[in-house]
């Protein structure tokens, strides 16, 4: 597999990635609960639902349930209203509760949160390790920055300053020049601790950068909203910060 081809392929994943996160936050699903979706808005969903059994799940699930549904509900409330009057407070509480699991099922894709978790402190990385290239002249341009072989398993931790009981989480990413491409999920590890574990076979040779980014869940951004704020200079939002170690990988030695 030539550079080109492979870098492609790395491309067509986190493209694919990114667009799964989008379409799980999809707010056209919170105004189809809602029923305010435009005609336009409502075909566009029946067509993303034909396109998967989960798009045509969610479709389901948060299709309105209709005026017939409704009529249905409230005819059953009154007769039990005439049959039993004395129950008339237990009707009631059923009303609320209906009311309730309406509101449920119309914000379902709204994220929860309960009180405001404390920032997290500055992460930073140990010294990476894996098989490291040792040859005159190898580092080069790169000066100190490590230099392993092109089939190399690498191996990273990130740790705080402090113990983080709060909930976190962490996932690494590889850069190369502008590109930035998924790697590896991080391991939990003690107070707050992640260890990353992962092979370098089939990337190119050259100088990478390795992006650590820790975060609240649901918080760390995907591959291409990454990147962009990268570009942009920001290395930190508000539920998530990113990391990095400088590396090469070096030409396979000569037996």
């Amino acid at each position: 597999m030539n550079e080109d081809r492979f870098l492609r392929e790395l491309g067509d994943q986190a493209r694919r990635e990114d667009e799964a996160e989008k379409a799980r936050f999809d707010e056209r699903w919170d105004r189809l609960a809602a029923g305010t979706l435009t005609a336009a808005e409502d075909a566009e969903l029946k067509a993303l639902a034909e396109s998967s059994p989960e798009a045509r799940e969610a479709y389901e699930a948060f299709r309105p349930l209709g005026a017939d549904f409704q009529a249905r509900v409230m005819s059953a409330i009154n007769a039990e209203r005439s049959v039993i009057p004395f129950r008339r407070a237990a009707v009631r509480r059923i009303e609320v509760w209906l009311g309730a699991a309406a509101a449920v099922a119309a914000g379902v894709f709204f994220l929860v949160r309960g009180p405001a978790l404390p920032p997290l402190p500055a992460y930073s990385i140990d010294a990476l390790s894996g098989n490291q290239t040792v040859r005159g002249g190898e580092t080069g341009p790169a000066g100190g920055t490590p230099v392993f072989d092109p089939d190399s398993q690498l191996t990273l931790v990130a740790r705080p300053p402090r113990l983080v009981t709060t909930p976190v989480d962490a996932k690494a990413f590889l850069a190369h020049g502008a590109e930035l491409f998924p790697w590896q999920p991080g391991k939990p590890g003690t107070g707050g601790a992640f260890r990353f574990d992962g092979n370098l076979s089939g990337f190119p040779t050259g100088d990478w950068k390795v992006w650590v980014v820790v975060g609240r869940p649901g918080g760390i951004p995907s591959a291409s909203a990454l990147q962009a704020e990268l570009r942009a200079g920001r290395t930190q939002g508000p539920d998530w910060q990113a990391i990095s170690k400088d590396l090469r990988i070096g030409a396979r030695a000569s037996p």
